[in-house]
């Protein structure tokens, strides 16, 4: 047994997937397992490359490696995604259970939403004699919504009430989709309706909130109710009426499952757990439960939450100005390094970032080259924390995804993977383990938000500054024969030769030109001609220290600037030039002999003489050896 459960989440139901993972976690330690959980913050209100970004994290591992499967389908915010991963584990053998949808051939556990949200709606209808009901759905396709609408329209019907489609609408379960409803109903000039019944409570704080802020009062205007019993939803004015579901009993009775399917005794495949009926403030009641102690509580929890929030910030503030300034790959792993070995107090003591260090390290490619060339498939790790220490050169890959991981009998841990990416293309991933505050908090989204911003940022910074580089080397250098162009004289080479006079350190100034270059171009065309001036500026870089700087001067002129050189070393360079050229006219590659003429000086660093005193001096050295070839072979001219 490799003692590994993986757990397919969402992170935006936090209320309702941490008790989950502590139900889930209480039972696998009796078993001595360690839980993954792979978590996505996919969203219905999304755009379809973001939500796939969030969803390829499912994709990450091996899910052979791992004893048993739990999915949270009803949480992922795709039925295609949750079908998929069920599906993989059955054909593959593994243990899985699904939790909220109920799937052909598949052990699940589900909630009877039917249960308590028949109890909220007769409540309402009996109790406070609402008559009129607009519903407001999450999405049309979604099970728990379509469940929650069919009890409500149901119990309307039961009591000679009607729930037509028009009193039917969806709000994608989050807060701008409800805001917008409860707007667009207020400007319409129909009378509101007794009650809004929403499929989850925060779908029923937006509409609340909405409707506070349009002057309307709860619950004397209109009824505002929920489901799923959220710790926000308790603490608000007023508190809302839900239904509750117990996630933690669900999360231990999954694992429980998983287990029975391993021992081969599981005898129940389709588990259904109880909800139940919250009488709160929403609905005009006194409400069950202490809400005055509830916001007590909260008011006086108010300040830490806001240091707490006003550190993480600040933190974060550090990390994003540091990796501004970032221009490297190397520089991110160590920078990153230093961040996080100080600060981590929000992330854990164990906390890892791995990415594909492609992404950065080749950063002219765009995130579709990248993915395409499969190099995606390599994992580095930039940072990892253990214990608050920083791990020395960890590893990953797909069957170990944690770095440093090993399973020590009687430790149990749970470790939070979620997705690094830029809208569809994901090029890492970060791993926190035992919920820290991030996590406690439900500020995990915005975190990761922002470090991926970073990320991008750092990525971006790292091309611009590679791209000017390659500007700048193509502004700098001369195209045929890859040597510095006449620019580059007043911007190096000057420099260079005021800072050697600082420093009282002489320097080589050497001219040279290619003899008999016209006969060349007008014997055997322009080609061959180029061909020259290829080899000498070839033989140059050749013979030159990597400090020297070589310019193509003129048409098939070079001129050298060698720092700290003496007599005898420009004379030993002058040689290796010729003699290159020489080797190269007996190797048969041309059907003409390529010579040059080479004249230098030496800078006297107490002299007032400016640096193109020296090349004109330079120029005429060269010019009475050319004179010299040219006199030998009997030709006039230059």
């Amino acid at each position: 047994m490799k003692k590994k459960l993986a757990v397919y989440a969402n992170g935006w139901s936090n209320d309702s997937f941490l008790p989950g993972i502590k139900g889930i976690r209480e039972y696998a330690a009796k078993e001595d397992f360690d839980v993954f959980v792979f978590m996505s913050f996919a969203s219905y209100s999304e755009n379809y490359t973001l939500n796939q970004g969030e969803l390829n994290i499912y994709n990450l591992g091996t899910m052979e490696d791992y004893d048993g499967v739990i999915v949270f389908s009803t949480m992922l915010n795709s039925n295609e995604t949750a079908y998929s991963l069920c599906e993989k584990a059955k054909e593959k053998g593994i243990p899985v259970v699904s939790i909220g949808m109920a799937m052909n051939g598949i052990p699940s556990i589900c909630i009877q939403n039917e249960e308590g949200m028949r109890d909220l709606v007769t409540h309402l209808l009996e109790v406070h004699g609402v008559k009129k009901i607009l519903f407001m759905g999450g999405t049309e396709d979604h099970p728990d919504s379509r469940a929650r609408l069919e009890t409500t329209r149901k119990v309307m019907e039961e009591h000679g009430l009607t729930l037509s489609d028009e009193d039917v609408c969806y709000g994608a379960w989050g807060n701008s989709g409800p805001a917008d409803i409860v707007r667009k109903l207020a400007a319409s000039g129909k009378p509101l309706p007794d009650a809004i019944v929403c499929a989850n409570d925060i779908m029923a704080l937006a509409a609340s909130t909405e409707l506070q802020e349009l002057g309307y009062s709860l619950p004397e205007d209109v009824i505002v109710t929920g489901y799923d019993h959220i710790l926000s939803g308790q603490y608000a004015y007023p508190a809302l009426s839900t239904v509750k579901q117990n996630y933690e009993q669900v999360g231990y009775r999954a694992c429980e499952m998983i287990y029975e399917q391993m021992s081969g005794t599981l005898k129940e495949t389709k588990v259904l757990l109880h909800s139940t009926f919250v009488r709160g403030e929403s609905c005009g009641c006194e409400g069950e439960l202490d809400n005055v102690n509830i916001r007590k509580r909260y008011c006086q929890n108010a300040y830490r939450r806001h240091l707490d929030d006003s550190m993480l910030e600040q933190t974060e503030r550090v990390m994003r100005n540091r990796m501004s300034g970032i221009l490297s790959y190397q520089v991110l792993k160590r920078d990153l390094q230093e961040h996080f070995r100080r600060n981590h107090r929000y992330e854990g003591g164990t906390f890892s970032v791995i990415v594909h260090s492609d992404y950065f390290e080749d950063a002219t490619a765009s995130e579709e080259e990248l993915w395409n060339s499969g190099k995606k498939e390599r994992l580095e790790v930039i940072v990892a924390l253990k214990n608050g220490e920083i791990l020395e050169n960890p590893s990953v890959n797909r069957k170990n995804l944690i770095p440093g991981y090993e399973k020590l009998p009687g430790e149990q841990h749970v470790y939070y993977l979620l997705p690094l990416h830029h809208f569809q293309f994901n090029y890492g991933y970060v791993v926190f383990a035992d919920e820290p505050y991030l996590i406690r908090a439900d500020m995990l989204y915005p975190y990761m938000e922002k470090l991926q911003q970073s990320l991008k940022l750092l990525r971006i910074n790292v091309r611009l500054d590679t791209l000017n580089k390659n500007l700048t080397r193509i502004y700098d250098r001369d195209h045929m024969t890859g040597l510095y162009n006449r620019f580059v004289y007043e911007n190096k080479a000057i420099p260079l030769f005021e800072e050697c006079k600082k420093r009282y350190s002489s320097l080589a100034v050497m001219f040279v030109d290619i003899n008999y270059m016209k006969r060349i171009n007008d014997e055997f065309g322009h080609l061959h001609g180029d061909n020259a001036i290829k080899t000498v500026a070839e033989s140059i870089k050749q013979n030159i220290r990597e400090d020297w700087i070589a310019v193509r001067y003129g048409g098939d002129e070079f001129l050298i600037i060698g720092p700290r050189c003496n007599e005898a070393e420009a004379e030993t360079v002058r040689e290796s030039i010729l003699n290159y050229l020489d080797k190269k006219n007996h190797d048969g590659s041309q059907p003409y002999q390529i010579s040059a003429s080479c004249g230098y000086v030496v800078t006297d660093p107490v002299s007032p003489a400016a640096l193109q005193d020296y090349v004109q001096d330079a120029d005429r050295m060269m010019y009475e050896i050319k004179k010299q070839v040219h006199a030998k072979d009997g030709v006039a001219g230059r």
